[in-house]
C-alpha cells in the first residue's frame, strides 16, 4: 500500500518537490493525491509535511522529522564495488564513486529516500 495524504494538506508542494519518483501532484493550497502505483514507500514525504498530512502504507500518521534526523546512506566499504548503480539512482547526486567505492559526497541535499539502498545489487547500503 503506498502513503496517503490526508484533508490536514495544505498544498503547500513541498511533498511533491521532494518526492524521488515524482508520485505526488496537485495544485498549490489545494490538497495534493500521491499516485499509488508510483509510490515507492520510501517516507520522504512525510519527512517535510509540517501538518502532518500524510499516511504512511500502513495507514498511520506519519509525523515531521526535522532534516537533521532524516536517515542517510551508510556504505560499507569493503562491500561495495563501485559499480555507481547508487549514484546513477540517486535523484539528487549526493552519491558518486570515488577510488572504486561510492561515497555520499553531499550529505545535505540527500533526504533519505533510499534508491541507493534499493538499488544496490550487493545490498552495500543501509540508510542509518
Amino acid at each position: 500500500m503506498a502513503y496517503k495524504i490526508t484533508d490536514r494538506c495544505k498544498g503547500c508542494d513541498d511533498c511533491a518537490q521532494i518526492c524521488p519518483v515524482r508520485a505526488i501532484s496537485g495544485e498549490m493550497k489545494e490538497k495534493h493525491e500521491i499516485d499509488p502505483n508510483r509510490c515507492i514507500d520510501c517516507g520522504a514525504c512525510s519527512h517535510v509535511c509540517e501538518y502532518e498530512g500524510i499516511l504512511d502504507s500502513k495507514g498511520k500518521p506519519c509525523k515531521f522529522v526535522p532534516k537533521e534526523q532524516w536517515k542517510k546512506p551508510a556504505i560499507d566499504p569493503k562491500t561495495c564495488t563501485g559499480c555507481a548503480l547508487c549514484a546513477e539512482e540517486c535523484p539528487v547526486d549526493c552519491l558518486k564513486v570515488l577510488k572504486q567505492i561510492s561515497v555520499l559526497v553531499n550529505p545535505d541535499a540527500c533526504h533519505g529516500c533510499g534508491l541507493c539502498a534499493r538499488r544496490c545489487p550487493i545490498e552495500a547500503i543501509k540508510l542509518k
